[in-house]
């Protein structure tokens, strides 16, 4: 447009027309322009007001634009890349947060796992007969060694290796017969 210059001048006396002017001119340029970058007609419109806004916000100073295509195309881009940083954002957002939901969910089923879990153990310890029992807790939520609890409860370490080895049995049992809907990985 080689009369720029000559408009602008006259901008100041009729803003109006002389923006609807450019806009006319230059609306569907700036549309091709930003349609074959984001392939969405509904955001090229958007972006293409939002270059328009931008320039009646500066009308004043529109006069001192050299090259009134080069500048609205260079608007048009800036707001394309404003857009496309701003889904970028947006989407790693959305992805972090999609993360932390999983892992939340993920950590209260395993929590629910876990005490149900326990919760069998549990019933399966007290249907152990009593002395089998005292063996097992002795070594397991004790920590005592094979040896001390056979001190301990005045019996051989045979016969304490044998209370575990049953125990285990037992236990392993009565929790596979009462997990039988969990599928373990």
């Amino acid at each position: 447009m080689s009369q720029e210059p000559a408009i602008f001048e006259q901008f100041n006396d009729k803003e109006e027309e002389l923006f609807s002017e450019i806009f006319r001119e230059y609306e569907r340029r700036l549309f091709i322009f930003v349609v074959r970058t984001l392939r969405s007609e509904q955001l090229a419109q958007d972006i293409v007001q939002e270059v328009f806004l931008k320039l009646w916000s500066i009308r004043e100073k529109v006069a001192g634009i050299q090259n009134l295509n080069a500048y609205l195309y260079k608007l048009a881009e800036n707001q394309v890349y404003d857009y496309l940083r701003h889904a970028a954002v947006e989407k790693r957002a959305r992805q972090e947060l999609w993360q932390r939901m999983q892992e939340t969910t993920r950590d209260h089923s395993h929590t629910m796992i876990d005490r149900e879990y326990n919760a069998i153990i549990e019933k399966a310890i007290l249907r152990l007969p009593e002395q089998r029992r005292r063996v097992y807790q002795l070594s397991k939520r004790e920590g005592k060694k094979q040896a001390q609890i056979a001190e301990e409860l005045q019996i051989s370490p045979h016969t304490v290796r044998n209370h575990l080895s049953e125990a285990f049995k037992q236990i392993g049992l009565y929790v596979r017969q009462n997990m039988t809907s969990w599928i373990f990985f």
